[in-house]
């Protein structure tokens, strides 16, 4: 028994396999993640290792030589690439198709682990990242204001980046726009050199003030204490009351004596002045509360604002993580000042949306004019009409395939079942047509069908 005949004579089983199908389908449609690209796993990994203040060659020489012949032991690498500029090294290896990147990865760390002790000292650790072409930003928002940028900036951290982040689903917020404060110490080279302090102090005398340290604990019969030395700067003029050396003014003068009558001289001066003399930072140069210089510009209509790029979490899905997003700003624009206004400019969920629109519209138009055709030339209402089921019913097919293989709707498969409901609508209009001519040669419903669809 074949599948039409089984059908024409087990009716009430065929039609609980087309409601099982059309449930299980509708329960698919539901639960099946949707993107707007397929999760493509690209062999390549890239090893980025920064070397501030680093020539190029030295960056060549030092650091991508090394980190080449460590990772080309790696198993299936196809080919290495890399660049060495100013302060950065980036080494490039491509893998064969089909190679576990997981796998690949974690040996490639190992091997990097291998030859650390090797590279210069002062070098970041190597970073070994995963390239995906698809890896976009679910959402761009633009952030403006009548204010200027830099308190738009701070305000843009604090009440969006901040809540932004702490959402389901959102991996990273990046900002890029606005300006930044920086404090600029200027060093006159020529009173540098008149007190005779190398740049190099100066340096080590600003980090070593400009910080917070423990310094143990008082234990009570009850309580302990933690005890911090507070020495980080909190206003500008602290900057510029930093001491860099104590001077002796015994010493030097001692140096400079050429007689005994100049050093009784100088002797009496020290008992009247002291003997210490304090260089602070501010007779070195000055110190500026300026703008630290722009590395991004952020421009929307024309008007210059703050962007904000935002990454989903690898495994969520970016409908619900954009709506969870559109959710939380509609919360926090309560809370903005009122010049303060944050505008969607980029929403890929849209664009997922929309597709799957298009497919289903592309859907609905097909099947009607199937319809019509076949009503037209088959002057048969109902068996015009059975083209039609045949649409939704394959939709949900898929959908239920789909959810099962682990396969999200993206716009390479809805492509896919476009053309593939496309091809199915072309046969049932063969099959259809091929019931049709049996009936005209006079055979009953149940025979024309069975015949009609096997030959």
């Amino acid at each position: 028994m074949g599948l039409p005949d089984f059908s024409v004579r087990r009716p009430v089983t065929t039609i609980m396999i087309y409601i099982g199908v059309i449930i299980l389908g509708i329960i698919s449609w539901s639960r099946l993640p949707q993107e707007l690209f397929p999760p493509i796993t690209y062999p390549q990994l890239s090893v980025v290792t920064n070397y501030e203040n680093a020539a190029p060659e030295e960056v060549e020489f030092l650091i991508t030589k090394p980190i080449e012949e460590a990772i080309a032991t790696v198993p299936n690498i196809k080919s290495i690439s890399s660049t060495s500029k100013e302060g950065t090294s980036l080494v490039m290896a491509e893998f064969n198709w089909g190679t576990n990147m997981d796998f690949a990865a974690l040996g490639m760390r190992e091997k990097i682990d291998l030859i650390k002790e090797r590279l210069p000292r002062d070098c970041e650790e190597p970073i070994v990242m995963k390239y995906n072409p698809f890896e976009l930003p679910i959402l761009v928002l633009s952030v403006t204001g009548s204010g200027d940028l830099q308190d738009l900036l701070a305000t843009t951290k604090k009440l969006i980046k901040d809540e932004l982040e702490k959402i389901e689903g959102v991996a990273s917020c990046n900002i890029s726009g606005g300006l930044e404060r920086e404090i600029l110490v200027e060093i006159d080279q020529g009173r540098l050199n008149a007190s005779n302090i190398s740049l190099i102090t100066v340096l080590e005398t600003l980090n070593k003030s400009n910080i917070n340290y423990p310094a143990g604990t008082i234990k009570e019969s009850f309580y302990e204490y933690l005890i911090r030395t507070m020495g980080e700067y909190q206003r500008v003029s602290d900057i510029k009351d930093t001491v860099i050396e104590v001077e002796d003014k015994k010493e030097i003068a001692l140096k400079k004596i050429k007689s005994l009558a100049e050093l009784e001289e100088q002797s009496s001066l020290n008992k009247e002045e002291g003997l210490k003399r304090f260089i602070l930072l501010a007779d070195m140069g000055e110190i500026k509360d300026t703008i630290k210089e722009k590395t991004s510009i952020s421009r929307y209509n024309g008007i210059d604002n703050i962007s904000i790029s935002i990454q989903k979490q690898a495994g969520s899905f970016t409908l619900q993580v954009a709506d969870r997003v559109k959710k939380t700003l509609t919360a926090i624009k309560r809370n903005l000042p009122k010049d303060v206004r944050v505008k969607i400019v980029y929403d890929q969920s849209e664009f997922i949306r929309q597709s799957i629109n298009g497919v289903r519209d592309a859907a609905l138009q097909g099947g009607l004019l199937a319809f019509l055709v076949l009503l037209i030339f088959l002057k048969d209402f109902w068996l015009s009409a059975i083209v039609i089921t045949i649409t939704p019913i394959t939709i949900l097919g898929c959908f239920s395939l789909m959810y099962f293989r682990g396969i999200t709707l993206n716009m390479m498969s809805l492509g896919g079942m476009a053309i593939g409901v496309g091809m199915l609508i072309d046969n049932a209009i063969v099959v259809v047509e091929s019931i049709y001519r049996y009936r005209r040669q006079g055979l009953q419903a149940k025979e024309a069908a069975v015949i009609g669809s096997t030959r």
